[in-house]
């Protein structure tokens, strides 16, 4: 079978982008389409392959700019060139799922989330922008959720990477979902009982990851936080930050593993489709305090359900509000040591890359046997 993988573009270090490369090794193969990229964004695991993007390519400031494409992206994905392929992967939180493909082939979409910017989000999307824009964004959205929407219909099999998510493509593309959660490598060490002293944040720093609450409870209640990651944002969080603050940027690897390991826990606010960076803290035994909606409501135990005999792995807070997050903090603090790091760890497990790698695998041989059949 000849295999495509399409993914939006490779700007940034994400979740999406995560799942993208555990693809990419699954189907060696594999050609790799984008609308745009750059070298340094690419993962090692993608340098070196067949990756072929989109005219537009060419563009200086990619990741500055590529917004403000939103009114091309379906002329972009229908003009990807997929002519002779078998199976088309298409790792989709904007049109991708657009793409044409032959009346022989099937299209598998892996859905990190229908177009939040076109959905459920437009309205916060449009007041992000200056008021004369607002009446263009709100008419170029409604002709997008059209075509978004009739784009859906493309796509053979939906795998949505949570409940959560499966719930929006129904009710916004009419469609059922596998759900297959993101993959998140294993953790060959044990996790360890002892812990610093500061609080930590992970994950880029835009508008929408809500760090800047995070850190007005940590200056309010004067805790030590790091927060790390690059972002658009980061200049003005730099400047709402107290001296309990330390912005390291973009870290190695094996410094990311020893500050998650060392960490009291991991502070997040996202409302996340899944969230892969709550799940990353588990993995090495570190709790959660985490906004209790969303993918985190699959991925953290909150300790209103120890009653189901379930080791708790977090602290949800009910409002984007620092006040609601310092409650929560301190009420994280006030049964720190009940926390069970391997109980963490374990239920952290669930949501490994060789289960990741089991069930989608599953899948295509389920799609690639009928097409064998054909």
């Amino acid at each position: 079978m000849k295999i495509a993988i399409v993914h939006p573009w490779f700007l940034a270090h994400g979740g999406a982008e995560h799942v993208v490369n555990v693809l990419a090794e699954m189907y060696p193969e594999a050609d790799i389409f984008t609308l745009l990229y750059t070298e340094r964004d690419l993962s090692p695991s993608l340098r070196g392959r067949n990756i072929i993007a989109s005219r537009a390519n060419f563009l200086p400031w990619k990741y500055q700019t590529y917004r403000f494409l939103m009114p091309l992206y379906p002329a972009g994905f229908e003009a990807i060139d997929l002519r002779g392929y078998d199976l088309v992967i298409t790792s989709d939180s904007c049109v991708a799922k657009g793409v044409l493909i032959d009346q022989t082939a099937r299209q598998i979409c892996y859905c990190h989330s229908p177009m939040r910017a076109l959905w459920d989000l437009r309205f916060e999307f449009r007041d992000t922008l200056p008021a004369p824009f607002r009446p263009i964004f709100t008419t170029i959205t409604r002709s997008l959720r059209q075509w978004d929407f009739l784009a859906a219909q493309r796509v053979d099999y939906f795998v949505a990477n949570s409940n959560f998510v499966a719930e929006r493509i129904m009710r916004y593309y009419r469609r059922e979902s596998h759900v297959i959660y993101p993959p998140v490598s294993e953790r060959n060490h044990m996790a360890s009982a002892s812990r610093g002293d500061f609080y930590l944040s992970v994950g880029r720093l835009t508008q929408t990851k809500r760090v800047d609450l995070l850190i007005e409870a940590c200056n309010r209640l004067k805790r030590p936080l790091i927060v790390v990651g690059g972002g658009r944002n980061l200049t003005r969080l730099k400047k709402i930050a107290g001296s309990t603050i330390k912005f390291p940027g973009r870290i190695s690897d094996e410094e990311l593993e020893n500050t998650y390991r060392s960490c009291r826990a991991l502070l997040f606010a996202a409302n996340e489709d899944f969230g892969i960076v709550p799940v990353e803290a588990q993995s090495y035994g570190r709790p959660v305090v985490s906004y209790g909606h969303g993918g985190s409501l699959e991925t953290v135990i909150g300790i209103d359900r120890v009653a189901e005999g379930r080791a708790p792995t977090g602290v949800f807070f009910r409002e984007q509000t620092v006040e609601s997050i310092c409650e929560a903090i301190l009420q994280f603090e006030s049964m720190e040591d009940s926390f069970d790091p391997l109980a963490i760890q374990e239920h952290a497990a669930r949501f490994s890359r060789s289960r990741f790698e089991e069930d989608f695998s599953r899948l295509v041989d389920e799609v690639t046997a009928g097409l064998t059949a054909r």
